[in-house]
Order: C-alpha cells, then sequence, then structure tokens
C-alpha cells in the first residue's frame, strides 16, 4: 500500500494548493526548491509528490507543506502480480491527496507516462497542468511555453543555455494568475513571506560567508535549503572526530574538504586516483582532511581513492543518510565534486563547490544555483557528448583535466576565497579546462562567467546569443497567452533579488553588434538560418490559404516538414527543431495560432541571422 503522507505543514485550504510532482532523481528533487519557494511567495500552499527512496530529503525543501512519497518499487510489483490491486492502491494514493490538499493545482516536472497520468488524476483541472499533462485522449501535452522549450530542448546539449533550476521556475509560473504574479514579485522585492529578505547573490565572487545561513532559518537563497537538524549535526561532528581520533590526527586536522568521487555513470566520474592526488596536497599544505561521500555503491571508488592515496583521509561513503548527509557537508570548507546529487545538495545549504563536469554533464544547465561556484569542463571540441552515442575517444575527457591543475585552483581558493584570484594563479589549468564562475544575471537567471579565455570559443559564444534569442521567443509567445488585464512585466533589468526571473529582453539586434563567431561556424548556421527564414516566410503565406485550397494544405504540411528536417539535421539548431516539434502538436489544432506561432518564429531567427 501506498505510504502515509508526511504531516502537512498549514491549513488546508481549497483552491489555494499546487502540488509538484518530481519523481526523477535526488538532484532534480532539490533543483525544485526554487520553484517551492515562488509557489510559497506567492500566497500558496505546496504540496510535492516524490518518489519513496528520497524522502529523506523533504524536511530540507522549504516551505513544503504536505508530502506524499510515492512507491514506485511496490506499484511495480503490484503490476507484476496483481494489476487490479496496484490499481486500487494508485487509486487510493490519489483520494489521499485531494483529502490532504482538496481543489489543488499541478506543477508536474516530469515527463515520463506514469507522471502525466498520474498528473490528470489530482489536478482539480485536468486541462490547466503547468508542466507535463495528458488529455482525456491520453495524449501528452505540454503546459505553458517553458514547459514546450524544456520537453523540445532536454537532450540537445549545444542548445540548453538556461540552468534547469530556473526552467522549473518558468514552468511553474504558468499555474500562476497574474494577482498571484504580482504577489509573489512584490514579496520578492521586500524580502520573504517572514519578512526577511532573500539573497539571491550577484556576482557575490567572494562567499567566505554564503554559509551564514546555517545560523537561522530565515538567511537563505532562492534554492536555499533549510539547515539540518542539530540531530544530523551531531551525527556529522561525531563521525569526523571519531575517524580523525581513529588516523591519529586530532591535534593536527585544521578542518574539511568534501569530495563526491561517484557519478550517474562511469564516464561521468573524475579517477578517484586524481581525487587522492587533490586531496593529498590539501592535507600537506593546509591542514585541512578530505571527506569521501556517497552511497554505499561507490564504495569500489572509495577503495580506489584510499589505494592511491599518500596522505590520511577519511570516508563517509555508504554510512549516511540525505540529512546527515547534509551535516557533513556543513562541516566542510568547500566540496569537490562531479556533477551529482550531493553538489545541488551543497549549493542549496550554501557550501562553495568546484564542479568538473565531464561526458554528457555541463554546467549551463546543471551546473550549482549558487552565486559564486567554480565549474570545470575539458577544454575538448567534442565535449559535451550528445546523449546516446558511444565515445569515438576513449572518454579522454575523464583525463584531460589534470590533479595538479585542479590542486592549484583549490588551493588557491582556499588561500584568497575568490575563484577568479586562484584561477589567476592557477592559469596552467587553461589549456586543460573550460574555467567558469557561478552568477546571476541582470533578468535574475542563473549565468556563467568564463574565467579561462573560453569565452570567444563559438559554444560559449553561442550558447549565451541562445539565452537571448530563447527569451526573444518564449516571451514573445507568453504574451500571446497573458490574460486580459494583467500589468505589464518590469523593464529588463529591474528585477528584484527573489522574484521569478521575468524581465523580457531587449531584442538581440540591440545588444550585440555582430558576434565575432568562426567563419567555419558562422557560415554553417547562416545557411541554416537563411533556409529558415524562407521557409517560414512560405509557412506563414500557406497559412493564410490553408482551407481555402487543397494544394496550399497540402503544401503547408510538405513545408512544415522541410523544415523540421532542416532543423533536426543542424547540431546548432536542433534544439529549434525539438521546440518546433512540440508547437506544432500543442497548437496544429488551431491555424491562426499557428501561423502566430511562425511570425513570431521568423522574426527571432531573423534577428539572430542579422548579427551572425
Amino acid at each position: 500500500m501506498p505510504c502515509p503522507p508526511v504531516s502537512p505543514r498549514g491549513d488546508t485550504g481549497e483552491g489555494t494548493g499546487v502540488i509538484i510532482i518530481n519523481l526523477t532523481r535526488f538532484g532534480d528533487l532539490l533543483q525544485s526548491q526554487a520553484l517551492v519557494n515562488d509557489l510559497h511567495k506567492a500566497g500558496l500552499r505546496v504540496g510535492l509528490v516524490c518518489l519513496e527512496n528520497f524522502v529523506s530529503a523533504v524536511p530540507l525543501l522549504r516551505h513544503v507543506d504536505a508530502a506524499w512519497p510515492l512507491p514506485g518499487a511496490s506499484l511495480l510489483a503490484d503490476v507484476s502480480g496483481n494489476w487490479r490491486n496496484a490499481a486500487l492502491n494508485m487509486l487510493a494514493f490519489v483520494r489521499r491527496i485531494h483529502q490532504e490538499m482538496p481543489g489543488a493545482r499541478v506543477v508536474n516536472l516530469t515527463a515520463t507516462l506514469p507522471a502525466r497520468l498520474l498528473a490528470r488524476m489530482l489536478a482539480s483541472q485536468p486541462d490547466g497542468i503547468a508542466g507535463f499533462g495528458m488529455d482525456p485522449e491520453g495524449f501528452g501535452f505540454s503546459g505553458g511555453i517553458w514547459t514546450s522549450f524544456l520537453a523540445g530542448t532536454v537532450l540537445r546539449r549545444l542548445n540548453t543555455p538556461f540552468n534547469l533550476v530556473d526552467t522549473f521556475r518558468m514552468v511553474g509560473a504558468h499555474s500562476l494568475s497574474a494577482q498571484e504574479k504580482e504577489r509573489m514579485h512584490a514579496v520578492g522585492a521586500h524580502g520573504g513571506s517572514d519578512g526577511t529578505q532573500e539573497n539571491l547573490g550577484g556576482t557575490c565572487e567572494d562567499l567566505s560567508g554564503v554559509r551564514e545561513n546555517l545560523r537561522g532559518p530565515h538567511d537563505t537563497a532562492a534554492s536555499g535549503l533549510h539547515p539540518p537538524s542539530e540531530e544530523n549535526m551531531r551525527f556529522a561532528r561525531a563521525l569526523l572526530d571519531e575517524e580523525a581520533a581513529s588516523l591519529g590526527i586530532s591535534g593536527r586536522c585544521k578542518g574539511f574538504v568534501a569530495m563526491q568521487l561517484g557519478a550517474s555513470e562511469a564516464r561521468r566520474q573524475w579517477p578517484a586516483a586524481y581525487f587522492a592526488a587533490v586531496g593529498d596536497r590539501i592535507w600537506r599544505e593546509t591542514g585541512l582532511c578530505p571527506v569521501l561521500l556517497g552511497s554505499p555503491a561507490e564504495a569500489p571508488l572509495a577503495a580506489a581513492y584510499a589505494q592511491a592515496a599518500q596522505e590520511p583521509h577519511l570516508s563517509a561513503v555508504g554510512r549516511t543518510n540525505i540529512p546527515q548527509l547534509a551535516g557533513l557537508l556543513c562541516q566542510c570548507r568547500v566540496l569537490i565534486t562531479n556533477d551529482t546529487g550531493t553538489m545541488h545538495l551543497a549549493a542549496g545549504l550554501g557550501i562553495p563547490c568546484l564542479a568538473i563536469f565531464l561526458a554528457t554533464a555541463q554546467p549551463w544547465d546543471t551546473g550549482p544555483y549558487l552565486p559564486g561556484c567554480c565549474c570545470l569542463e575539458p577544454a575538448m571540441p567534442c565535449h559535451p557528448c550528445p546523449y546516446g552515442r558511444a565515445c569515438p575517444h576513449a572518454n579522454a575527457c575523464r583525463e584531460r583535466i589534470g590533479a595538479r591543475s585542479v590542486g592549484d585552483l583549490v588551493l588557491g581558493w582556499l588561500e584568497s576565497g575568490s575563484w577568479i584570484s586562484a584561477a589567476h594563479k592557477a592559469s596552467s589549468i587553461f589549456g586543460e579546462a573550460r574555467v567558469w564562475l557561478t552568477e546571476k544575471d541582470s533578468q535574475g537567471f542563473a549565468s556563467l562567467r568564463c574565467l579561462s579565455g573560453h569565452e570567444g570559443e563559438d559554444r560559449s559564444l553561442w550558447l549565451n546569443s541562445q539565452r537571448v534569442f530563447w527569451r526573444q521567443i518564449l516571451d514573445s509567445l507568453a504574451e500571446n497567452t497573458a490574460e486580459p488585464g494583467a500589468r505589464p512585466v518590469e523593464e529588463a533589468g529591474s528585477a528584484p533579488a527573489g522574484a521569478l526571473p521575468h524581465a523580457p529582453v531587449r531584442p538581440m539586434t540591440e545588444q550585440h553588434a555582430t558576434i565575432p563567431f568562426s567563419p567555419a561556424f558562422a557560415a554553417s548556421v547562416r545557411d541554416c538560418l537563411t533556409q529558415t527564414i524562407q521557409l517560414l516566410c512560405l509557412l506563414e503565406e500557406q497559412g493564410g490559404l490553408v482551407g481555402k485550397s487543397a494544394m496550399a494544405g497540402q503544401l503547408f504540411l510538405r513545408n512544415c516538414e522541410r523544415l523540421q528536417n532542416l532543423l533536426d539535421a543542424s547540431v546548432s539548431l536542433s534544439a529549434l527543431g525539438g521546440f518546433w516539434r512540440e508547437m506544432r502538436q500543442q497548437r496544429g489544432g488551431d491555424m491562426r495560432d499557428l501561423v502566430h506561432l511562425i511570425r513570431q518564429l521568423k522574426n527571432c531567427v531573423t534577428d539572430l541571422n542579422e548579427i551572425i
């Protein structure tokens, strides 16, 4: 049977609740914290449906009024044994949520078919789901323009310029009325609903005091989690004290540095021996002891570290649950990590991170949502890898970034508290890695600043231009569906700290002169953009004739497919292809709406073409 919900923390109010469905990984669950904060500031109660194995993370999430862990494993077992029991158990699960939070809206962040079905069962208005929904015939739909963007771009590695946290926030904003959005922005401008100002950061490079939020429950960043309980903090201190005593280093140990050796795939793991080399240097030069973190499945990585290490280290691998892991992180100066859920946990707690992104991982979309973290990518033209393809270079990126360079960078930060200063002193790393500093832009979105001179590479220039390009498209299409009487959003650059990223961007032609791409890249993109504009012009013209002649309808459909094939074949514009496919499906039933979409896309693509 489904397990009981976490006890609600608030009064039941019909119509004022929003249920978030997040049935993916641990890191994705933590990345929904900023969305929870937004909904709370809008005056709504927030419920959460998550996987049962991550329910211990719920106490770390702020402003979650009720949580219902979904027992996925037992439901699957029921389906295999007796599908009728599985259906009855699921219905009981849904009824319980209806009783706990009646009349709630739903924001579904999980695109799978079961999650879409659950969203439809839970929503008071199934056709008004924000995020990933399901229509009465069982077909999926995207609730909101940002959901269409997420669905169309998530697997396009060269075309994901926004942090997933910001995308989640914009997906969830679709569930809010104009009045609720105004309240959210007002609360964000003047402080949290508890009367405190939220610290979103600006560029806040020096984070020497970033963990001050651990002193109390109110000083928090947009994605800030609850500090660990005193019980979990005591557990962490006791574990570290006992391990240090057992190694005979208690008198010499001046503090701790956390290391997360694992990742979701072996090809995304920096070698354990490299971690050990960095840990050895940190101990010798600073007296800070490395603390290895991870699940029981990562014990072989800890063993590999121990075999390579020549200096003391502590291992908590397989010895903590999620709240205890949070407690350990709070005892450490910095986390050195792969792209993992532990990285997102540290960022949510305000712990500075040095994060290494290998294979398919890149910091543009899954980097830590905390200003003042440092992200490394291998300086290789093939990085990041596309999904679903074997590496033709024998995963060479895993060893591209050397242990000596990373050690220089970390030691420089420990000395100065500044990644900028540290990168300047460790400039030898620039030949091995792209070095990025996490920041916030003027619209309130997470952004990256390059510290290694790679900002002029085609990929860097393209991703930065895509941030403006996509904001133009999404803002213009969102305006077309805005509620009557809604107050215009504020001018660009005036988004208040703590508010949902919302300020509109100026047209690309006003923000950029010609972007200095390499001639080869510019030629390839310009050719595809020129053909795209030509096809969009044809579609705009033919769309006005559809219904007046059979030939016009046939030509329109044929050119829709020609545009789809053109964009899908372009590495640089494949995300626009995914978005075009999504929007055709969503708006294909209304020719006027589809022609409006075509016109907006044509204008934005034309602007982009003018600055290449």
